[in-house]
């Protein structure tokens, strides 16, 4: 019997559903078969950094004084930190999606990072994603998600 995921993801959170559905049921039921947490996404930038703060060298600067340190701005850090979780959610959906009883996958991922999700993934992978959504649910209950992705096909 070939299977239908319904995988949504944010920075923090990954969650795989099984939709599965018997003869008696009238609904589909959602089997969580993965969960991914990565704990980078949920350290705090201190935990993550060794330097203190005050430790660039500002130079001479205004006030002239040789030594004069600044807290120092690295924004591409978080641009780094944030396709390092997108390349470790890929490759978890991916091997999700390489399982051959995998027939199709309905996919919802934040706003913020789904183009470049989807950009990460195999394409093998993406060809079994038949609907997608720019949308966080992952903390949403297993019961209300199906109504999340019929009300996008509607």
């Amino acid at each position: 019997m070939k299977k239908k995921l319904i995988i949504v993801a944010d920075l923090g959170l990954l969650r795989a559903y099984r939709q599965t559905q018997t003869k008696a049921d009238r609904q589909p039921h959602l089997e969580l078969v993965a969960e991914l947490k990565p704990a980078e996404a949920r350290e705090k930038r201190s935990d993550q950094v060794t330097d203190q703060a005050g430790r660039f060298p500002r130079g001479s600067g205004s006030a002239g004084i040789p030594g004069d340190l600044s807290t120092g701005e690295q924004l591409p850090r978080e641009t780094e930190e944030t396709h390092r979780l997108i390349q470790l959610l890929a490759g978890k959906i991916d091997a999700l999606l390489a399982d051959g009883e995998v027939a199709e996958c309905a996919l919802a991922a934040s706003a913020p990072i789904h183009k470049q999700l989807l950009d990460a993934l195999d394409p093998k992978a993406r060809d079994k994603i038949g609907q997608i959504l720019a949308s966080n649910l992952a903390k949403t209950d297993p019961t209300e998600l199906l109504a999340h992705f019929e009300k996008a096909t509607a």
